[in-house]
């Protein structure tokens, strides 16, 4: 669950949220500067809240008043950025692997693991590549799995099908319903493509600027 009761600040924006997501796949829909991206970025622990407190898993992660901020790395949450942000000295493997890497899995298992998710994302034949060298496409599927892969408290996808082909958009969409109804845990999906929020969420909210 993902309670996020407060102010969302990102350099001059600044909005207030109430946001309460159970074990559901809410999707983030409106325009350019209502927040979507800061409000992600916040409850993943990169942008610090201005004030009131964002729960997850009935955990403070974040109350300024109370002085409580939770790393990002330790809050097991799982998410794909807009421009994928991948390391770019790793390879699609190394990349999907790490987050269970962190978590203290062996890297042969935590490889096994990886590979067997890019295969289902139809990138296992990348999965030796460099980071730079993977297509926009490429790039967005192994992000996915980093993002998938393992046990996260939660899930935040930031415009998850932007960089996917359109033959392919449909299957990659199916297939992060599936993980997500798998891990049965709280998942945000921001995007501006409302159709694609009405096949993959099982709610949908609606912001303005």
């Amino acid at each position: 669950m993902i309670s996020l009761h407060g102010t969302v600040q990102a350099g001059s924006f600044s909005r207030e949220f109430l946001i309460d997501v159970g074990n559901e796949i809410v999707g983030m829909f409106g325009a350019n500067g209502s927040g979507k991206t800061s409000l992600l970025r916040t409850v993943a622990g990169l942008c610090p809240l201005g004030e009131g407190e964002l729960h997850v898993n009935e955990v403070v992660v974040d109350a300024p008043a109370r002085n409580i901020f939770v790393l990002p790395e330790l809050r097991n949450i799982g998410m794909v950025f807009q421009d994928h942000s991948l390391f770019p000295f790793m390879t699609a493997l190394d990349n999907a692997a790490f987050p269970l890497q962190m978590r203290g899995v062996k890297r042969n298992a935590a490889q096994k693991l990886a590979n067997e998710m890019l295969e289902q994302f139809g990138v296992a034949d990348v999965a030796q590549q460099m980071a730079p060298t993977l297509s926009g496409g490429q790039s967005q599927r192994v992000a996915i799995v980093r993002a998938l892969i393992g046990s996260p408290s939660a899930v935040l996808l930031d415009e998850p099908l932007s960089a996917i082909d359109e033959e392919s958009r449909e299957g990659v969409r199916n297939h992060i319903r599936e993980h997500l109804i798998r891990l049965g845990v709280s998942a945000i999906v921001v995007s501006h493509d409302r159709t694609e929020l009405d096949h993959l969420c099982t709610r949908i909210e609606n912001y303005t600027r």
